[in-house]
């Protein structure tokens, strides 16, 4: 599994308990959300962002792919009366969702861990009128393309169907010395 296609299956699987509680805009980020892209983008609050916060540690595995400890992270926009609260609320949503969840069945990935409830407070999202908190945890996530345990996989060394094999092994006429 790709990154983006883990990012999607992440925006995926929020979006409708989340919408479900009046959340109007879920998207994917290409990376940490802050005030600076309040200003860049449109947004339709409450709105989410989805992003891939980077991968510090990688571990070879014995099929030739690597694992990467996976830092992701929920960014929550609120605007309004009650904004505080509103992403407060949001943020505990967003952790319950996270909780336990691999996001995709098929995927090659473990479980949540370190889950991390940041409010992002700071004058110029607050001089803006809106409210920005964040969600983000660890995920091993495996990458690459596995290689049999014997080798590489080589297609011109399965017979054909149909193929007749010897199974009449002399043992007997075995080289000197074996």
């Amino acid at each position: 599994m790709s990154i983006g296609a883990f990012l999607n299956a992440i925006e995926a699987d929020i979006s409708d308990p989340l919408t479900a509680l009046g959340v109007r805009d879920i998207a994917t980020s290409p990376g940490r959300f802050d005030a600076s892209e309040i200003d860049r983008r449109s947004f339709k609050s409450p709105a989410l962002r989805v992003a891939f916060l980077g991968a510090g540690r990688s571990k070879p595995m014995a099929d030739a792919t690597r694992k990467y400890d996976a830092t992701w992270g929920v960014f929550i926009l609120t605007d309004g009366r009650g904004r505080e609260t509103e992403g407060l609320d949001l943020m505990a949503a967003v952790a319950v969702q996270i909780e336990a969840n691999q996001f995709a069945a098929e995927a090659p990935v473990g479980l949540p861990e370190n889950i991390r409830l940041d409010p992002l407070y700071s004058a110029s999202v607050d001089d803006k009128g809106i409210a920005l908190f964040s969600v983000s945890w660890t995920q091993t996530i495996r990458l690459g393309v596995s290689v049999p345990l014997d080798g590489a996989y080589d297609p011109a060394a399965i017979p054909p169907d149909g193929t007749v094999t010897n199974t009449d092994i002399d043992i007997t006429q075995l080289p000197e010395g074996i």
